[in-house]
């Protein structure tokens, strides 16, 4: 019912009560009550034509681009289902709990556009086209609590998960001009290693590894600053296959002192003070630093410290390491100490990480309780249950391991794999839920271990 017909039916009623006005006194009633009553009563009787006070404004034309490089940690521009956290404030005023839209969840198929991902929590003007800001932040998170975005650098696995951006650009904007452009700036750090040698046969199973480094903080997205960090741990280094680079996003920091550079390889390792090149001695926010580290036939690693960009051409300098006869830091999860069953279980949410037991059985249906044992039968192929020690079959202590289609699947399934079944692997992926239970899901790569 359109509001037009509401308000020619109320009229017609008021007409005819006319007539009838001392009845209606009686009780107590007047015209001007009576006709609020039944707008209240007709308005209410019509599903869906009530509106609601944003959707009566023009709709934000939402498009974000990134300053700099225009690159985000794992690519060139957005990439299809990057999401951003938007705010819509009153112009000039604090980011608050006042705010006309608050922490909306944008998302693109990989250009500048973006769109809302619900599409009722579409961002529109204030109907009185008065001016309003934007505030915004990349990735998207829900869990903001008092605008605040907790950092977290501990796992550098997926570098595009950590890598903070920032928007607060769009200043006193109205309907008027309703295509809005978000400029994101980088808040961290980022460092490079490109890694060559000679005479070595690979650096696949390097592990790159930086000790001290400041991993936890806060962002205020009110104020666009950072918080002092408030943990410091050892990380790896997100390291490419081939082991010919490396990388890690940083907290911004003024001081390079006791953190150090760790190649790890099978039979050699090198440590290397950061603060040994005096050309960099800090890292700035939204600036990238590349190390051109080269291994020779001594495994002696020369390092030139070099471009520094906007994520601004810098300095270079150049050190021959030694190696070392002590012994590495040990991070968890890496896959020189993988995490053990038990471990993982309790580690879900994290990606990039390694996981090690015996392959103890499948997965018949979609519950653990179909768990099975039986290789003679109709194996699945499509999953693997995973245990610290062999013949394990309490389904506390086990993990189900989903193996998606693929050449890994094709190696690890029990079904054309019988042989696997008890054998010792190490699993890398990311632990999420899996059949109702903390899963290893997302499989990246797999190595057999010899069994104990």
């Amino acid at each position: 019912m359109k509001a037009k017909e509401v308000l020619t039916k109320v009229s017609r009623f008021l007409a005819m009560t006319n007539s009838k006005k001392a009845w209606l006194c009686s009780f107590g009633l007047t015209k001007t009550l009576l006709f609020f009553f039944l707008i209240s009563v007709i308005f209410s009787s019509c599903e869906g034509d009530t509106p609601t006070p944003g959707s009566l404004g023009k709709e934000v034309q939402l498009s974000a681009s990134i300053e700099g490089l225009k690159t985000r940690a794992s690519g060139s521009a957005w990439d299809k289902g990057d999401a951003i956290g938007v705010y819509m404030k009153k112009a000039g005023e604090a980011l608050s709990s006042t705010a006309f839209a608050k922490n909306i969840h944008y998302q693109t198929t990989g250009t500048s556009a973006f769109l809302p991902v619900k599409g009722e929590e579409i961002i529109t003007f204030p109907v009185d086209g008065s001016n309003v800001d934007f505030i915004g932040y990349y990735p998207y998170r829900e869990d903001i609590t008092s605008f605040i975005y907790p950092i977290d650098l501990s796992n550098q696995a997926v570098q595009a998960n950590i890598d903070l951006l920032y928007s607060d650009n769009v200043k006193s904007s109205n309907s008027g001009t309703p295509n809005i452009n978000m400029l994101f700036s980088h808040q961290l750090s980022k460092i490079v290693l490109q890694i060559g040698h000679e005479f070595l046969p690979t650096l696949s199973d390097m592990e790159v590894i930086i000790t001290n480094v400041a991993t936890k903080a806060n962002f205020d997205l009110k104020e666009g600053t950072l918080s002092a960090p408030s943990a410091t741990e050892d990380i790896s280094c997100m390291v490419v296959a081939n082991g010919l680079t490396a990388e890690a996003i940083l907290l911004p920091t003024s001081d390079l002192s006791g953190m150090e550079f760790w190649f790890v390889l099978k039979k050699e390792t090198f440590k290397y003070p950061l603060s040994s090149v005096s050309e960099i001695q800090s890292f700035n926010k939204s600036t990238r630093y590349t190390y051109n580290i080269h291994l020779d036939s001594d495994l002696i690693p020369t390092v030139t410290a070099g471009d520094i960009s906007d994520w601004n051409e810098g300095p270079s300098g150049n050190a021959i390491v030694p190696s070392t006869e002590e012994s590495p830091p040990r991070i968890p999860g890496s896959k020189r100490t993988p995490y053990t069953v038990a471990e993982a279980q309790e580690q879900q949410g994290k990606a990039g990480v390694w996981v090690e037991g015996y392959i103890v059985g499948y997965f018949s249906s979609s519950t653990m309780n179909s768990f099975s044992t039986d290789l003679s039968g109709d194996v699945s192929q499509s999953n693997l249950a995973l245990a610290t020690t062999q013949g394990e079959d309490d389904l506390s202590r086990i993990m189900p391991v989903m193996l998606g289609s693929g050449s890994i699947r094709d190696k690890l399934n029990l079904k054309a794999n019988p042989g696997n079944f008890n054998k010792k692997v190490k699993i890398t992926g990311e632990l999420d839920n899996y059949l109702s239970a903390p899963g290893l899901r997302d499989i990246k790569a797999f190595e057999f271990t010899e069994t104990e």
